[in-house]
């Protein structure tokens, strides 16, 4: 049984197709990368698979069953959904912030085994030294690794991220990366968008690469080559000279 898989999944607003025949399909431990220009509809595309948008055709499954027919609280024990963490920079603490990925099994007042959850996953992650600092006074890194703690507290199956690696350095960008492959490595299934082929080199078993109004291209990182890169991305392929070994 596949974690998760997507059928001739399309999506358009009024007349304008965003994308089209979409189909893909990930197995357990492992990792597709979204590449694709802006505004092709990347973020658009993990909306549809987690439910916050309809499919106008086609659907998405997790372990076989339908997305749309799952309620919300089934949904997310099972999926984790990690926004760029630029959307948690708000007064709360890290410990409350992680606290409300238990909001499937939580309304207001977490019990002491919340808690304790959240301080291990905190742990886990090697940032519990941040659980009583607030969101708004950590950096870009803290914040990120922040978002994965909120995500991860209820074990998911599946991780989904939208550009975790954005606006970030060299040497948080570098953490990131190991947290993923060790998310892997226990066996989560994941889907990251990003606008880092050579981070999709590095991490990526399979590749998904959009177009405006052209077929999209799936397969394995064989496709983060120069001339498909340059095709995709409507660059010189010597712009992506830096991608050693491509």
């Amino acid at each position: 049984m596949k974690c998760f898989r997507v059928e001739n999944g399309a999506f358009y607003r009024g007349n304008k197709v965003i994308f089209s025949e979409m189909t893909f399909e990930i197995d357990y431990r492992e990792i597709l990368a979204v590449l694709g220009c802006n505004g092709v509809g990347k973020t658009t595309l993990i909306q549809c698979c987690m439910g916050f948008l309809k499919w106008k055709k086609g659907q998405s499954y997790l372990q076989n069953q339908p997305i749309s027919l799952m309620s919300s609280k089934e949904l997310f024990s099972k999926i984790a959904y990690i926004p760029q963490a630029k959307n948690l920079n708000i007064g709360l603490s890290v410990l409350d912030m992680v606290l409300l990925g238990c909001n499937t099994s939580i309304h207001f007042c977490p019990k002491k085994e919340h808690i304790e959850k959240a301080k291990l996953t905190l742990e886990t992650l090697g940032i519990f030294h941040l659980h009583h600092q607030t969101c708004d006074c950590l950096s870009g890194g803290e914040l990120q690794m922040v978002a994965f703690a909120r995500a991860l507290i209820n074990n998911p199956s599946l991780v989904i991220l939208d550009e975790p690696e954005s606006n970030l350095d060299f040497k948080n960008q570098h953490k990131i990366l190991n947290t993923l492959q060790q998310l892997k490595d226990n066996g989560k299934s994941i889907i990251i968008n990003t606008h880092y082929p050579q981070n999709a080199q590095k991490l990526a078993d399979k590749v998904l690469i959009m177009h405006r109004q052209k077929p999209h291209v799936l397969g394995d990182k064989s496709l983060i080559n120069r001339m498909q890169l340059g095709r995709s991305f409507e660059v010189e392929e010597e712009f992506f000279d830096y991608l050693a070994g491509v």
